[in-house]
């Protein structure tokens, strides 16, 4: 090691290229450590999701929220009163739609987000959401094209179950919880992979077929957490909700409980369902971090192997 600065040559100067990620320990999850991985990964970052979460979800729910406030002329009894209810009612549509679509952007960059600290890289609120913009337009599209999907898929169910009886009811269900975790996986396929929505689609079809159950119980259990927080909470503000006849902390109670809900899910269900697509991708491909991070090797990913 050179002693003096009239040694230091390029050749014999420190490297100072800053290293890639160390690669997490992946290897095939139990229902239980899915979820402990999730909510490991969620704490250890809760001020980053917090930041997202209200970054795309505060504006959206006070633009409603003074709109409410500058409409309503009287609440009595549970019963809201304005001057024009046909168009209250329909501008309070658009704006819930608004704030729907805040939710589903808010979702896409939080996976984005769970798919990069999975992967053990830094990142921070402004970061994320700067490396996600280019792609937001097509993840809404992406949506929007899931729906259109699962609208179909559910008219058919309809159609071939009949809905007065318990087994078509049952039917029907079932439809659509194996529509429904069967795509699961299309978000953190679509930021991970940058798959086009197509792709992403396929990938999680692809993902969940061989282990449709785990996956199935996985986010079935997640929902249930994250569904029991959000009705206690709601249980224990309704009461006092129903009691308010003054416009301000009335509108204020309604739309802070939705507000409080909506961070919880999407911060929640982010780091589920990308941890149970890692986990696909180990079980289905033998899926090794360090084999994409080693730049010397080819993108193609690493042949199955038989968990």
């Amino acid at each position: 090691m050179p002693t003096n600065l009239s040694q230091m040559t390029p050749e014999n100067l420190p490297d100072h290229t800053p290293k890639q990620p160390a690669p997490p320990e992946l290897r095939p999850l139990g229902v239980g450590e899915i979820l402990d991985a999730a909510f490991r990964l969620l704490r250890q970052n809760l001020g980053t999701y917090l930041k997202v979460a209200l970054l795309f979800l505060t504006i959206p729910v006070l633009v409603t929220a003074l709109y409410m406030i500058s409409q309503i002329v009287l609440i009595s009894g549970g019963f809201v009163f304005v001057d024009d209810p046909d168009s209250y009612n329909v501008f309070v549509f658009a704006l819930t739609m608004l704030i729907v679509l805040a939710q589903l952007l808010g979702f896409g960059v939080l996976v984005h987000l769970s798919t990069r600290l999975y992967m053990n890289y830094s990142e921070t609120a402004g970061s994320i959401v700067k490396a996600s913009r280019s792609r937001l337009a097509a993840f809404v599209g992406m949506s929007v094209l899931l729906l259109l999907y699962a609208v179909a898929v559910f008219f058919v169910a309809a159609l071939t179950t009949s809905p007065f009886s318990w087994i078509g009811v049952i039917g029907f269900l079932a439809i659509v919880i194996a529509w429904a975790t069967y795509y699961s996986l299309t978000a953190p396929a679509f930021w991970y992979e940058k798959a086009r929505a197509g792709e992403a689609i396929g990938r999680s079809a692809a993902l969940v077929r061989k282990r449709f159950w785990q996956v199935f119980w996985s986010l079935f259990v997640g929902f249930v957490i994250v569904g029991v927080f959000r009705f206690g909470l709601t249980a224990l503000a309704e009461g006092f909700v129903n009691d308010i006849e003054s416009v301000i902390p009335y509108v204020l109670s309604v739309l802070g409980l939705e507000y409080v809900g909506s961070v919880i899910s999407v911060v929640a269900l982010a780091p589920i369902v990308t941890v149970v697509y890692f986990d696909g991708r180990v079980r289905n491909e033998g899926f090794d971090m360090k084999l994409r991070l080693d730049e010397t090797r080819d993108s193609q990913p690493p042949p199955p192997v038989p968990w």
